[in-house]
């Protein structure tokens, strides 16, 4: 089952309305842990959790909703007051960050040859 198919399921989508969406999110998904394992190409052990990611991320940006969804933050009883907060992609997938720890390399070519000295 390809990776949309399986974030449809997870998401209950049963048409292919959201499918453009659907695979942006997914290429964001996989741009995360290729940035973040420093490789150029998904491993294959972490294919399967790329639907998993790709679903809480669509569910924490809101897609196909106005409004950003956000966390409550904090709560004060006095005066009523409660303070939100949006979560950035890095916030969504950090929950997942030990898994993709464990096939994360060192810094690649690319990264060396991108810093100046000054």
């Amino acid at each position: 089952m390809a990776a949309i198919d399986k974030v449809k399921v997870l998401l209950g989508i049963t048409d292919s309305s959201p499918d453009e969406l659907l695979e942006l999110i997914i290429a964001e998904t996989e741009e995360y842990i290729k940035d973040y394992c420093h490789v150029k190409s998904v491993p294959a052990k972490l294919e399967g959790i790329v639907p998993f990611m790709a679903t809480d991320l669509y569910r924490a940006k809101g897609y196909g909703s106005s409004e950003l969804p956000s966390d409550v933050k904090s709560i004060s009883e006095g005066a009523r007051s409660v303070s939100y907060e949006v979560k950035r992609p890095a916030d969504v997938f950090s929950s997942y960050n030990a898994r993709l720890k464990k096939h994360r390399k060192g810094r690649m070519p690319s990264d060396i040859s991108s810093v100046t000295e000054d």
